[in-house]
């Protein structure tokens, strides 16, 4: 996995998985999670409940469908990055989700370098799960499954900002890995002119260390 450098402080790391030639049953599996919610019609969020896991340190889950695949490899992707730090922990919580950005009237907002009046274009895992009351997300990570067919200028792109404020981009590829730590501000850009949907998996992945009371005999 390569690491990637904006600045001294900004960076993420980026992958191929070699998935692209199951890109027709990623997108199979991904439109039946992703009908089975509400606002199936506009840009929405899919979740399976048994994606919302709380699991042992082994971070091993059951793999039944392509997508179960790709959670267990963006799980494994993190544990090696949190394991370089040689930190103790005992159990990994980890939640995933299945995006859609419609290509038809899509709701997400269209930005170009500079923030709309009023508007931050920017969200951290971290706050999101804050207000959520949901675990810590060391790392998120997000699979490319389908990008946009007519990207131009920043069309497409993910947006960075660093701690220097300043911001910088990328434009995935249909089969990219991108993890980022999880308080990395960051806004993904629409595509209005594309004819198909943009459709990403994703998810946080949380390190815990849980004290076990001593039991008195």
């Amino acid at each position: 996995m390569e690491k990637i450098f904006f600045d001294d402080s900004t960076y993420i790391w980026k992958t191929k998985l070699n998935y692209i030639k199951d890109k027709l049953l990623f997108l199979k599996e991904a439109y039946v999670v992703i009908e089975s919610h509400p606002n199936t019609k506009t840009d929405g969020y899919g979740y399976k409940e048994e994606w919302k896991q709380n699991i042992d340190f082994i971070g091993k889950i059951n793999t039944e469908t392509k997508l179960d695949e790709i959670i267990q490899i963006g799980i494994n992707e993190c544990k090696k990055l949190y394991e370089t730090k040689n930190t103790t922990y005992n159990k990994i919580n980890t939640d995933t989700w299945v995006n859609v950005v419609r290509s038809i009237n899509p709701v997400q907002i269209q930005f170009q370098h500079t923030e709309l009046k009023g508007i931050d274009k920017y969200h951290t895992h971290t706050d999101i799960s804050k207000e959520m009351k949901s675990f810590f997300p060391n790392y998120t990570w997000v699979y490319y499954i389908q990008m946009p067919d007519v990207m131009d200028g920043e069309d497409g792109v993910l947006y960075f900002k660093g701690k220097n404020k300043k911001e910088y981009w990328i434009r995935p590829e249909e089969d990219d890995l991108i993890i980022m730590e999880g308080d990395m501000p960051h806004a993904p850009n629409n595509a209005p002119n594309s004819i198909i949907d943009r459709i990403v998996m994703a998810g946080n992945v949380g390190f815990d260390f849980i004290k076990k009371e001593k039991t008195l005999i």
